[in-house]
């Protein structure tokens, strides 16, 4: 099962007046239109809160029997626990989205989930105050079994895409994608028209470093400036770090990593060693100190031996030659690589937000120009950065592409088996220390 807490809304600033504005601002929250899902929002005061997508369990049309009630306690109870974690919230609403008919008012699909939901929400504290079902074309009060009261056999869709609230947010340019693989295919930037350039670069620093990344003074060197892509610095002047960019790399683009072809190939040929990919994948999270200790505390980091390596461009503004000083004591040494290995696993402290959006973008940007290796490596980082953020069903499609791209990638493997616990990270029970979703979200 796959999770997806909203963007932002709990701090969601727009007036919601009736269903029909409810069931318009999941797409816009999500950012894609969901299908087979169940959609939980949690009410807090009268207002929405913390929401969460997850998949709705594989099954055929509803028939004669007992329904499998073990699968569907397991699935509730993580529904319910997710939204208890809330501390806000006072009550639920449900929105279930299903190409499943809809025959009798009285026997929607899924009932005997949704009759699980309610009592594992009520248990909690939260209890469930109204639902709906949306439909290929129609959606429905799920409760209401009063066709004088509500209409069989629903309202048409056209009525969500016309609502009030709806409209406001087209007015205010917010748009969602036809479906979750559209929105994760979209958030990738055309090819970039120096490939080419870009690939022999990265094959030459590849040949270059061969196994060299990993000795001290290369590893810090290499982690800074990527730091310094995730911060913002090398674009111009009033640029948006690493906003989508597909012109031309001429003297007018503003994403100056894409006009220089070879920083860009050193830092793709530096995801191919593992040490520095999993590096960070902390770095994006906790910062560069938190990588670098943590590396050299669990033994990851070797001697210098050879010369520090770096593009021509880009050894202005990094900082000189020196060794990463080793941690004084034993017991912060052994704090620093288990925080290195905890932050992994998503236990321990909340990402730093800020920094972890800025690297997804940088990431994201860097994907088209990448072989097959380096693009393995930056679509399993975005894998953990969705799961992370608590976008479970994203991080499962970042991690399909990357086996697509090559089959029995180790890094994907092993996220697709933490995915597939259904274990959520620390960080995504906490209001406070939750994603709260990009700024134009």
């Amino acid at each position: 099962m796959s999770t997806e807490p909203a963007n932002g809304t709990p701090r969601n600033p727009y007036r919601v007046n009736a269903p029909a504005d409810i069931l318009s601002l999941i797409p816009h929250t999500l950012g894609f239109e969901p299908r087979e899902s169940l959609v939980l929002m949690a009410l807090c005061g009268g207002r929405l809160g913390a929401t969460l997508r997850v998949d709705l369990p594989p099954r055929k049309a509803p028939r004669p029997g007992p329904a499998p009630k073990g699968a569907d306690a397991a699935y509730s109870a993580t529904a319910s626990r997710f939204l208890a974690s809330d501390t806000e919230a006072d009550g639920v609403l449900l929105a279930l989205y299903t190409d499943l008919p809809w025959k009798d008012p009285a026997h929607p699909p899924y009932r005997p989930l949704v009759r699980r939901l309610e009592k594992d929400l009520a248990a909690a504290g939260i209890p469930l105050q109204d639902g709906w079902l949306v439909g290929p074309d129609t959606w429905r009060d799920y409760f209401c079994t009063q066709p004088d009261c509500c209409p069989w056999p629903g309202a048409p869709r056209s009525q969500i895409a016309d609502s009030m609230l709806n409209t406001e947010l087209v007015y205010r340019g917010s748009a969602f994608a036809a479906s979750l693989e559209k929105a994760v295919g979209e958030s990738f930037p055309a090819q970039w028209p120096n490939r080419g350039e870009v690939a022999v670069s990265q094959a030459r620093f590849g040949k270059q470093m061969a196994a060299n990344w990993c000795e001290r003074e290369q590893f810090r060197r290499t982690l800074e400036l990527w730091g310094r892509c995730f911060a913002g610095h090398g674009l111009d002047a009033g640029a948006v770090p690493y906003a989508e960019d597909t012109a031309e790399p001429d003297a007018g683009s503003r994403n100056l990593l894409h006009r220089d072809s070879e920083c860009a190939g050193f830092l793709l040929a530096s995801l191919c060693d593992r040490g520095i990919r999993d590096a960070l994948l902390v770095q994006t999270a906790a910062g560069h100190a938190a990588a670098v200790y943590g590396a050299e505390a669990n033994g990851m980091v070797r001697r210098q031996v050879h010369p520090v390596v770096l593009p021509g461009a880009a050894d202005h503004g990094l900082s000189g030659p020196g060794v990463v000083p080793l941690l004084p004591r034993a017991r912060r040494q052994s704090k620093a690589a288990a925080d290195f290995r905890s932050m992994l696993v998503g236990r321990g402290s909340a990402p730093d937000w800020n920094r972890l959006d800025r690297a997804y973008g940088v990431f994201s940007d860097l994907v088209p120009a990448a072989d097959e290796d380096a693009k393995a490596a930056l679509l399993s980082l975005l894998a953990w950065m969705e799961w992370a953020r608590g976008r479970g069903s994203r991080a499962h499609l970042h991690l399909q592409h990357a086996l697509d791209v090559r089959p029995g990638y180790r890094l994907a493997l092993l996220l697709r088996e933490l995915l597939g616990t259904g274990i959520l990270p620390d960080w995504t029970g906490s209001r406070d220390g939750s994603w709260p979703g990009t700024p134009d979200g």
